[in-house]
């Protein structure tokens, strides 16, 4: 009988933290997704920041991303990435300056392919991890478009180079991706050479040892792709 009502409390603790649990994921997003680091909502997935794929090869592959979550680009939504990229440029958007040509307007599949691109391979690679804390260290006149979904991250700092390599997807056309980097490189002084083949664009800027490229071109989801590449600064 003594250990009949011993029995209970425990079984009516289980029960409670059972209940407990079963709340909390119900209550769980259905998309990881949570907001980084950054001047603007920019979206990252949670587990990237605590995987480091330093000691293995890279290829290309980067780390799976989360579910893109579907209410992210509603027009509320994509209405409100607007009216935030506008007020981090003062209130409007200038247009980009016209193509220079096509030559390198296309980037890679990949992060990294847009990396090696760009810049071959460079002295650093073999250093570089991937992780979305890459992300919010890409410097400032360079960073994403307010609410941008981070996709891959990888980055390296060291004796013999700095690099970043960032691809992320937005509901704005690659158009306006376009104008808004431009405008925010340019505003921060760095030099800004458009590039256009078809539909895909790339941004090629410089100040001081910084360099970039910024790749921009229709995604098979209907939202843009975006790679931003770096190597210096």
């Amino acid at each position: 009988m003594a250990l009949r009502y011993t029995l209970v409390p425990i079984v009516l603790m289980l029960a409670v933290a059972g209940c407990s649990r079963d709340s909390a994921q119900e209550a769980e997003p259905v998309d990881p997704a949570v907001s980084a680091a950054l001047a603007g909502p920019l979206l990252t997935e949670p587990d990237l920041a605590a995987m480091n794929g330093a000691g293995r090869a890279l290829t290309g592959t980067g780390v799976a991303s989360a579910q893109i979550p579907a209410n992210l680009y509603t027009p509320e939504a994509i209405a409100a990435a607007k009216a935030e990229a506008k007020a981090q440029l003062g209130g409007a958007i200038p247009a980009a300056p016209t193509a220079s040509g096509s030559e390198k307007a296309i980037g890679g599949q990949t992060a990294l392919d847009s990396l090696r691109r760009a810049y071959g391979k460079l002295p650093c690679e073999g250093a570089a991890n991937w992780s979305a804390i890459w992300a919010t260290r890409l410097p400032k006149p360079l960073a994403p478009y307010p609410r941008g979904h981070v996709e891959e991250a990888l980055g390296a700092d060291d004796d013999t180079c700095h690099l970043r390599a960032v691809t992320y997807r937005i509901g704005v056309t690659p158009a306006e991706a376009l104008d808004f980097h431009a405008a925010q490189a340019a505003e921060a002084g760095l030099s800004v050479d458009h590039r256009a083949d078809g539909d895909a664009h790339a941004l090629v800027t410089r100040k001081g040892a910084l360099s970039a490229t910024i790749y921009m071109r229709p995604g098979p989801d209907g939202l843009t792709e975006v790679h931003i590449v770096t190597s210096g600064g």
